[in-house]
């Protein structure tokens, strides 16, 4: 009974190398600025673009069904 408890470590040994990161993806080198201090964000607004253009969607349909 003992031998079905094996660990996962055992069963799946680390592989002798690790391939690296793909491009763009944060190492742990560029993680943070100066002396590992989080770098801020800054986040920008993106408009109302999505709603004009569903609501002008919705405006095509209507126009379009009262026509034909």
């Amino acid at each position: 009974m003992s031998s079905s408890t094996t660990s996962s470590a055992a069963a799946y040994p680390k592989p002798p190398y690790s391939a690296p990161p793909p491009a763009g993806y944060p190492t742990r080198s560029d993680a943070g600025g100066q002396n590992g201090a989080p770098v801020p964000v800054e986040t920008k607004s993106k408009g109302d673009g999505f709603w004009k253009g569903c609501c002008a969607a919705l405006c095509c349909c209507c126009m379009l069904d009262a026509c034909f």
